[in-house]
């Protein structure tokens, strides 16, 4: 039987709830370390443990999910997710771009002023309401790195062409989702309370969408000590960890205005965050973005310039690395549709797959 828990592990395993699934992803090389350190981890743990390590409480990094080096699926499959299709490799809508661009200036003046415009915008969206038993669907283009050499760990990168992506996720968190992207459906296993971690005591379940989203504080302040809590420990700093759970929680779902107002605010509460003026996303939309620089690479969350509304992510090194040289891309997202839909599969009215 497992020792209760006291005081601030209680307060992170309840927290930890609120985590969104991983949004769009990829392997970026600043976030490859921590890759390593947790497949490294699985591997080579032997019998049943009564204390997790560190990097079993971290669980996989974001933008992760499927461009796992191929030595590492195995691992990655049976955390989260489960691949079958055609294995045809990039569909035809695939688009080759720079993989290089420049390194735009960027300043913390003015970055909490236009989050707090960015969050009225927010606040003023109508969201639809999502049932127990329906789906959020969410269509995006992405882009993200992989590394050259196959079953390496670091090392050169390269940045895949922008393809699509179309995501189904389950409202109730005891229903699997779905993504297609590149020719492959990989679904998003959702077991209830089943442990992802069969060496971690307690580790919590993978969480649903709508209900933890909309439990969130709609307090900026009592948001980001939320988010700091539920995301102790996590790679690759407390600063840092905080800013990608914002873009973990807003690029694949739906949230509720009052919350989305509220996480951009705590947003700009966060230490680094500056604003960068000019920004594109995958679909090659210009916009301004914040950002977030950890181990030379920068995370920007882009919005239009007009309306403040979310268009997608961006992120690139800032200095050279082993990986590649400063403006190589790592990563890039744009957030072409979203809807609420009853079944996977299904698409908006007047969309096409």
């Amino acid at each position: 039987m497992n020792a209760p828990k006291h005081g601030h592990e209680v307060e992170r395993q309840e927290l930890s709830h609120l985590l969104p699934r991983p949004g769009t992803p990829g392997l970026s090389p600043a976030r490859s370390q921590r890759l390593e350190e947790y497949l490294m981890q699985e591997v080579t743990q032997t019998g049943a443990q009564t204390q997790p390590s560190p990097a079993a409480k971290r669980g996989m990094p974001r933008w992760s999910l499927i461009a796992a080096p191929a030595a590492a699926l195995a691992v990655a499959a049976a955390v989260a997710v489960s691949v079958t299709g055609s294995g045809t490799g990039p569909t035809d809508d695939s688009v080759a771009m720079s993989s290089v661009i420049t390194v735009q200036p960027a300043s913390a003046h003015g970055a909490t002023a236009f989050l707090s415009q960015v969050a009225d915008a927010a606040g003023k969206q109508k969201t639809p309401t999502v049932g127990a038993h329906q789906f959020i669907y969410v269509k995006s283009k992405v882009g993200f790195t992989h590394q050259v050499k196959q079953r390496t760990i670091g090392g050169p990168a390269k940045l895949d062409a922008v393809h699509q992506r179309q995501v189904w996720l389950a409202a109730d968190p005891s229903k699997n989702g779905l993504i297609h992207e590149g020719g492959q459906n990989t679904t998003i296993h959702n077991s209830g309370p089943g442990i992802v971690n069969p060496h971690a005591a307690a580790q919590p379940p993978r969480p649903g969408t709508v209900p933890q989203i909309a439990s969130l504080s709609t307090n900026p302040d009592t948001l980001l000590k939320q988010i700091y809590t539920a995301t102790r420990g996590q790679a690759p700093g407390k600063d840092a960890a905080a800013f990608n759970w914002v873009g973990d929680t807003v690029s694949e779902s739906i949230v509720p205005g009052n919350v989305a107002s509220a996480i951009w605010r705590a947003a700009a509460k966060i230490p680094g965050v500056v604003l960068v003026k000019d920004a594109t996303d995958a679909a090659g939309r210009h916009g301004e973005a914040i950002a977030h620089v950890s181990n030379g690479e920068r995370t920007e969350y882009i919005f239009d310039r007009n309306t403040h509304l979310f268009l997608g992510e961006r992120s690139y090194l800032v200095k050279d690395t082993p990986e590649g040289k400063a403006g190589m891309l790592t990563g890039t997202s744009a957030i072409l549709s979203r809807a609420v839909v009853n079944k996977i599969g299904d698409l908006p009215a007047g969309a096409r797959a």
